[in-house]
């Protein structure tokens, strides 16, 4: 008798210190889940205050020469001081979510509040000055950098790779205004896999950052006030198709000029800072003749709903925001390729749409459905996660693109194409030559 009581109290006390350490993981996530809120919201708000600054003196400095050579002179000295953060810490480097995996592996050790703090300064100025780079690769190495952070202040019990990935996942979600895409891209991206813990530490300290994120900064999908998107017609399908294929193939494209990029500059044979700089300085140059190409670009998504410009006008958009990215991104500066790629996609999808229309097979309103069908499918070619590229499209339209077929069959094809052309993962190949 005596026996089974002591076995009851025991097994009574297991139970007692596993409640306490499940209660004790869950407000854990939750506080990791509204630092990574209030953080990415203010790397978003402090990308748009550098941003609305620059476009101001970029416009001014129209026609002046004096104000021109200022301008010049002012993006050097930002190319300088990101130089500068880089050379002290090499894991602010590029996007960030390179990183993310290593750390997840073990490989990596950031110094985490210095990491964190120069990151974000980096990403910042980079992308609020005007490179054609994004915020959500920033962002998913702040939030994994905080969830890493977080772990260790609290004292977490639990892995420290939950933290980090749930984190990660956080940032993509807050950057995006889109949660449903953080736990897709958490599961998909991140950790390529899922379980219970996975899944529930993803989902709290997303929604959580999220939910604080709103709060604080206001609740808005990225792409705001889009009008309802009708069904395609079945008898579209075959557009539908033929666009998935094309999206694929420019995703083996993208990939192949973007981190082929690395090698072209890597070969030239000048001095490391005179190399860092010139992406700047030959950014500033093309914004002071063309402030539309100013940063992501996210505003050409719109495009067919306003004055759309020509084909030929299109394609040259194409090719030389793809120019601007390679340009940045070969030289590692802190910003993501993310929202490029998916304002690659937009714009593909408009040339696609455009050339239909032009020959009187589709009517003009396909046209910005097929811009958001390219984004989803240029999203799945080159990211490689068909699932996470459905929703966020759904996500970042506020969930008012209702043909989600279309986005199936785009992503899906899209997708097979590049696997059928061998071309690796984006982040995956970039991870893979950090290790070698």
């Amino acid at each position: 008798m005596k026996k089974k009581n002591k076995d009851y109290k025991r097994a009574r006390s297991f139970v007692i210190r596993r409640n306490k350490d499940s209660i004790l993981n869950i407000i854990s996530f939750v506080l990791v889940g509204i630092a990574c809120g209030v953080s990415i919201g203010l790397f978003k708000k402090s990308i748009a205050f550098i941003s609305g600054h620059n476009i101001n003196f970029l416009t001014r400095a129209s026609g002046n020469i004096t104000l021109s050579v200022a301008i010049i002179i002012l993006f050097i000295i930002i190319g300088s001081f990101i130089y500068y953060l880089a050379k002290k810490n090499p894991m602010i480097a590029g996007s960030g979510i390179p990183i993310v995996y290593g750390m997840l592996e073990g490989k990596f050790e950031p110094k985490l509040a210095n990491t964190l703090l120069s990151k974000f300064l980096a990403s910042s100025l980079a992308i609020g000055s005007g490179l054609s780079l994004g915020r959500e690769g920033p962002s998913v190495q702040i939030g994994a950098l905080i969830g890493q952070l977080g772990h260790k202040l609290l004292k977490c019990k639990e892995n420290k790779i939950y933290y980090i990935g749930a984190a990660a996942g956080a940032g993509i979600s807050v950057a995006f205004n889109a949660p449903i895409t953080g736990l897709l891209f958490t599961i998909e991206e991140i950790y390529n896999k899922t379980n219970r813990k996975i899944f529930l530490s993803s989902a709290i300290t997303i929604f959580s950052a999220v939910l604080t994120s709103n709060i604080l900064f206001g609740n808005l999908p990225s792409l705001a006030n889009l009008p309802m998107i009708k069904d395609t017609d079945l008898s579209n399908v075959f557009y539908v198709i033929l666009l998935g294929v094309i999206c694929g193939l420019s995703g083996v494209f993208f990939n192949k000029i973007v981190i082929g990029s690395k090698d072209f500059f890597g070969k030239i044979k000048i001095n490391p800072f005179i190399k860092y700089l010139l992406p700047f300085v030959l950014t500033a140059i093309v914004l002071l003749f063309d402030i539309e190409l100013f940063a992501s670009g996210e505003e050409f998504i719109f495009l067919p709903l306003g004055e759309n410009k020509s084909i030929g006008g299109l394609i040259a958009l194409y090719f030389v925001k793809i120019g601007l990215l390679s340009l940045a991104f070969s030289q590692s500066i802190p910003g993501g390729s993310l929202v490029p790629l998916i304002v690659l996609g937009s714009i593909l999808g408009n040339i696609v749409a455009s050339i239909l229309f032009n020959l009187g097979l589709i009517d003009s309103s396909s046209i910005l459905l097929f811009s958001m069908l390219a984004m989803c499918g240029h999203f799945s070619a080159i990211i490689r996660a068909p699932i996470t590229a459905i929703i966020l499209v759904f996500e970042m339209s506020g969930g008012v693109f209702n043909y989600l077929l279309g986005l199936f069959l785009v992503s899906l094809i899209s997708y097979s194409i590049v696997e059928l052309c061998k071309s690796k993962p984006f982040y995956s190949d970039l991870y893979d030559r950090m290790k070698n």
